[in-house]
């Protein structure tokens, strides 16, 4: 097939290694700039609102996908119309709108945070009253990273904080004294053999630790957190996945805290694409996430999600620290041509950027550095995967 891509950052370079091992072919759409699929296919630069430029993308394409769901609405719209979008153009709307997100966690059964729209400064004085202090204040959309967003202690700074988010529309979300935070990633896709029966399979909870507000590390299998919450969990998202026929990987993170009446999982935000808490899956799953990504949107088999063992990924983030950029030279001509995935179900990823350090894998993106950048990052899997892993990110 010739598959479609929204976007063309790592998520989507991965995503394409992955394709190209089962025989796909791709091509990208992009904006205006620095992207790190060159040679992964046709490249589309340009205004995404431009209806020549969404044409001539489209020609040929079989199916649509997105590593990116911050783009205009109305760019995937228009794309479906064209050939299938996998997931559709409505699983991105209630992720970029927070207000939306939240009902749709709801309705769904998970648990929320308190929260309240400020669509203008005058709102403010009843979400206050409402959400009360500490609170954050977030954009509605275009929030990633820990962009978009302040937080509020004292309630005469909310103006100011409204005022420096650019007096966009906004909500304010309770603030959360959470133990720790989690993720838990699902695929679902219809079988080609049972073209109108989806089935949902789930990868082990990661749990993720962040420094100013972008992911630095995960663990998985994530600990402290119970069976029988982690399956009220997965039926509540099953429900989400079914309510809008989803097919694709989704992941939604919680807050992971300890209350009066028990443990709660308090769900934070989704993501309806492959995830940087599930970038482990490569050498950690026997089906990575991009893969079964790949194989939900192209309507074959999906993948099994069982795992090699406990698996520790760290994000490189703003710099490659030189040690790891040495070594990941030295391997690579080496790695290039070797199985980084064993997936018998679903086909073998190869990833060229990808290095094998000592049983601990560098990726690098190959993109230019810059402050708060995500540029690469290693695994490790088995045992004493943390240790491993943070000792080759320290050198």
């Amino acid at each position: 097939m010739i598959i479609g891509m929204v976007g063309g950052g790592q998520l989507g370079q991965m995503l394409a290694h992955a394709g190209v091992a089962l025989g796909h072919s791709f091509r990208f759409l992009v904006p205006e700039g620095e992207c790190c699929v060159e040679s992964l296919g046709q490249v589309f630069r340009g205004d995404l609102s431009d209806t020549k430029l969404l044409h001539e993308f489209a020609h040929g394409v079989d199916v649509f996908t997105f590593e990116w769901e911050n783009v205009p609405q109305a760019t995937l719209e228009s794309l479906a119309n064209m050939a299938p979008m996998r997931p559709s153009p409505q699983c991105a709307r209630v992720a970029k709108d927070r207000i939306q997100e939240k009902k749709f966690f709801q309705s769904a059964g998970l648990n929320v945070q308190k929260f309240a729209p400020v669509l203008c400064e005058a709102d403010l004085a009843s979400a206050l009253e409402h959400v009360g202090v500490p609170a954050m204040l977030k954009t509605l959309g275009q929030g990633y990273d820990g962009k978009g967003q302040r937080c509020i202690n004292d309630a005469a700074r909310a103006a100011d904080a409204f005022n420096q988010l650019g007096k966009v529309p906004c909500i304010l979300e309770a603030f959360v004294e959470f133990d720790f935070e989690i993720s838990l990633i699902a695929v679902r896709g219809y079988q080609p053999n049972a073209p109108s029966q989806a089935m949902t399979y789930f990868y082990p909870p990661c749990q993720n630790q962040h420094i100013n507000g972008i992911l630095h590390k995960t663990s998985v299998p994530a600990q402290g957190v119970s069976s029988a919450l982690l399956q009220h969990t997965r039926v509540a998202m099953e429900k989400m996945m079914e309510t809008l026929d989803y097919e694709g990987v989704l992941c939604v993170e919680f807050f992971a805290l300890h209350t009066p009446l028990g443990p709660q999982l308090i769900a934070n935000e989704m993501a309806p694409r492959v995830h940087n808490s599930g970038h482990w899956s490569i050498e950690g799953a026997v089906t990575s996430q991009f893969t079964n990504h790949v194989l939900a949107i192209t309507r074959q088999p999906l993948g099994s999600t069982a795992t090699h063992g406990n698996a520790v990924m760290i994000n490189l983030v703003g710099t490659i620290p030189a040690h790891l950029q040495a070594q990941h030279s030295m391997h690579s001509h080496a790695r290039a041509g070797m199985l980084v995935e064993d997936a018998p179900a679903a086909g073998a990823a190869l990833d060229q950027t990808a290095g094998q350090l000592d049983d601990v894998t560098v990726h690098i993106y190959g993109k230019l550095p810059r402050a708060g950048r995500k540029l690469g990052h290693i695994t490790a899997v088995g045992e004493n995967a943390k240790h491993r892993a943070e000792r080759f990110w320290n050198g």
